[in-house]
This record gives structure tokens, C-alpha cells and sequence, in this order.
């Protein structure tokens, strides 16, 4: 009862800190979820979420005297769309959260993204087969152990979360009502692509309903836009959607040398800092490492031989030796986790997805190689308090740390099954 007091009071603080800072950011214009926002007033308003978005002068807002704001320009009236990596699905999600003030709107998101939280626990405990679905204290242990992600999601009004308990709820249900499963892993596929890696999970375990339900959810919601924008102009939506996502893949992801793609804990990110000369800091504060300084190609090619070893990793996890065999928490976890991997952009908000890895190191706490794996992924994860250590990609080890963990958990599972 203590720990669950405990739990309930910790979530409670948790919720009001965070919701506080979520909303004060929309006044300072310092938060991502004006972005997602805008998008969808402008399909309210009768046009797409890439073009002839609503700039910071149009936003509607309970309080708007709080917001400090210079001279009216022309320019503000319209802004750049912040959107133009998710589908054009995501800006009809957004829209009836645009039919409210945006202060009120990200309000209620991160409402819906607290609740995506505990939900994303509760999967996690059930996918690790306890007989109780949450256990308090376990729960606030992985709230404080991953909180140097999560809170940032929630603060920044990020997806992450809400399509964090999509994957894992999809993963959970997939067992008993595959349908169900597979169409949730279609809906976070579509609302943020990078989750379409669930599909592949059910493909690899020879779920065959589950993945034919993550197919099928995920080209409707996609058809979604044909009666909002009609045949043609959404066939030219997600053909523009292609060519944003595309500009971002390979070697195009080192050529084009923004700062701002360099500064984030992805695999492809850190290659940059370190085997480019780039600068992916702001102003003066330098954020770079620069071994060395080689050519885009180059460093596109070692990404890839850098990806490869994970890759093999997973089909040994997850290449199912017979139909119906079980999926585990130490799956999901990988699953989750090597998604920072693949994705050329993954800021501090999305390592979030190591909650699942966390949660499947901490039931195996009495193991000591799963004790080592879960030190090593907490003291990590602490390199997210200074540019230099954020630079070298200690967060981002930190998640290498939590998904190798999580492979040896799967594998050691997959040994004890047996092969007949």
C-alpha cells in the first residue's frame, strides 16, 4: 500500500510539473506541439498540413496576453509547416485538437499522453507475465530511471509516448486478439512511421493476421485523406511526404550539413559529430566531437556496417522458429529500442522507447548480467546533463546499453524454449 501511495503521489507531482512547463512553453514559443497545433487548424481551415500553415500571430490562445510578442509582420501571418515528415494523416488526427485554444489543446494532449505513459507500464508489466498487471513500486523505479527522456517528450508536447503504448499495446494484444493488435501497429505506423517496425516484428514471429490488421489499418487511415483533399492532391501530398522523409536517408542525411540535424542522439546524428567536421551546437557552444573529417558517403557506409550488427541481432531474436510462438517483454523492448537506431533524427524525447528494455532489466534484477546491463543504463543516461557528454552520444549509448540488454533477456528466453 505504501509504494502504491507512493506511486500515486510521484505520478501526481509528475503530471502537474510537466503540464505546467508543457503550457508555459506554448507562451514562449519554445515547445513542438505549436507545430502539430497549426497543422491541424490549417486542415480545419480547409488546406494541408504542409502548406499555408497559421503563423504565431493566428494562434488562439485562453490567455494571449501572456504571450510577449513583437510588431505584427506579414510574414508571421504564415509559417513553414513543421509537419512535413509525418503523413498527411497526422494533420487530420490533429484537427480536432486544433478546434481549441492551443494552450488548452496541448493541455489536454499531454493529458492524453500521461495516460499513454501509465498505459505503456501496464503493457510492459503484462508482456513480463506477472500475475499483477502493476506493480507500484517496480512502475516508479522505470518512471525514475527513464525520466530524463520522458519528461522531455511531455515538456516539448512530443508523439512519442502516446505511439510508445500504440506498439506496446499492439504487441500485447497481438497475442490473443491479433486483429485488434495489428490494427493499433498500423494506427502509431501512420501517425509516426517509425513504429511500422511492429508490422515487421509480426511478419518475423509468423503473426499473419496481426500483420495483415497492421497493413491494412495503416493503408486506410493513409486513404483517410482522399475525401478530405481528394484523389489527386493526396496522391501529391504523400508524394512530397516521400521526398521530405527521403532527404533524410543515406547519404543526403551528411550532405546537406544543417546543423540542427546534428544535434540528436540518433546513430546517424553521433557519426556526423564524429567523423565530420560539423558543428551541431548553437551560436558558440560548440556540440562536435571531429576525429576526423570525412566524406558524406563515407560516413552514410559506416552507418550502415554500424546498423548491420543490430539488424543480425534482431533476426536472431525474432525470426520465429514455428507459428504462434510467444512474443515477450524482452522483445518489445528490443523492438522499441533499436528504433533509434534506424531513425536518421532521434532527439532525447524519443529514447523514451527504452521504457519496455528498462522495465524487462528491472524484473530480471536478480540476475547479475541483467543488474550490469540496467547500472550501466541509468549512469549513462546521465550524460544527457552536459553538451560535451551529449556529444560523444552517452544518451545514446544509453540506449545501446538497454536494447543489448533486451536481446540477451530474448535470447536467453528463446534458449529455454523448446525446439520441437
Amino acid at each position: 500500500m505504501t509504494s502504491r501511495r507512493a506511486f500515486v503521489a510521484a505520478y501526481a507531482l509528475l503530471f502537474l510539473f510537466t503540464a505546467f512547463q508543457s503550457v508555459r512553453r506554448v507562451y514562449t514559443l519554445k515547445t513542438d506541439y505549436d507545430g502539430f497545433w497549426r497543422a491541424g487548424r490549417a486542415v480545419l481551415d480547409g488546406h494541408d498540413p504542409y502548406e499555408r500553415i497559421p503563423g504565431p500571430e493566428a494562434d488562439r490562445l485562453m490567455f494571449p496576453g501572456l504571450r510577449k510578442t513583437g510588431p505584427v509582420k506579414l510574414d508571421d501571418l504564415e509559417t513553414d509547416s513543421a509537419v512535413t515528415r509525418y503523413l498527411p494523416f497526422f494533420g487530420i488526427l490533429m484537427a480536432p485538437f486544433a478546434l481549441l485554444p492551443m494552450d488548452a489543446s496541448c493541455l489536454l494532449w499531454h493529458c492524453f499522453s500521461f495516460a499513454a505513459l501509465l498505459f505503456s507500464l501496464k503493457c510492459a508489466f503484462r508482456l513480463s507475465g506477472r500475475e499483477r498487471p502493476l506493480d507500484s513500486g517496480d512502475a516508479l523505479a522505470v518512471l525514475i530511471a527513464t525520466a530524463v527522456f520522458w519528461a522531455d517528450a511531455f515538456t516539448m508536447g512530443q508523439i512519442g509516448i502516446v505511439t510508445l503504448a500504440l506498439s506496446l499495446a499492439a504487441v500485447d494484444l497481438a497475442r490473443t486478439r491479433p486483429w485488434i493488435g495489428g490494427a493499433l501497429a498500423g494506427l502509431a505506423a501512420a501517425i509516426k512511421v517509425t513504429p511500422a517496425i511492429v508490422g515487421v516484428y509480426f511478419l518475423m514471429k509468423r503473426r499473419w493476421a496481426a500483420a495483415a490488421a497492421c497493413a491494412a489499418a495503416f493503408v486506410l487511415l493513409c486513404a483517410l485523406a482522399v475525401p478530405v483533399w481528394g484523389a489527386s492532391r493526396s496522391r501529391e501530398l504523400h508524394e512530397r511526404w516521400l521526398s521530405e522523409s527521403a532527404s533524410t536517408t543515406g547519404s543526403r542525411f551528411f550532405e546537406l550539413r544543417e546543423s540542427v540535424r546534428y544535434n540528436n542522439q540518433s546513430l546517424h546524428a553521433w557519426a556526423a559529430r564524429v567523423f565530420m567536421d560539423v558543428n551541431a551546437g548553437k551560436s558558440s557552444k560548440p556540440f562536435q566531437v571531429n576525429l576526423t573529417n570525412l566524406s558524406p558517403g563515407t560516413v552514410a557506409w559506416i552507418v550502415r556496417a554500424l546498423q548491420l550488427p543490430l539488424a543480425i541481432l534482431c533476426l536472431l531474436a525474432f525470426l520465429a522458429r514455428r507459428n504462434g510462438e510467444a512474443m515477450s517483454l524482452p522483445e518489445a523492448g528490443l523492438l522499441c529500442a533499436v528504433t533509434t537506431f534506424v531513425s536518421p533524427v532521434a532527439w532525447t524525447f524519443h529514447l523514451a522507447v527504452i521504457l519496455p528494455s528498462v522495465v524487462c532489466l528491472l524484473d530480471r534484477r536478480q540476475d547479475p548480467e541483467f543488474r550490469r546491463w540496467l547500472f550501466t543504463t541509468v549512469l549513462l543516461e546521465l550524460g544527457i546533463v552536459h553538451p560535451w557528454t551529449r556529444a560523444i552520444g552517452l544518451p545514446m549509448f544509453a540506449c545501446l546499453a538497454a536494447t543489448l540488454g533486451a536481446w540477451r533477456a530474448a535470447m536467453k528466453d528463446r534458449a529455454a524454449l523448446p525446439t520441437s
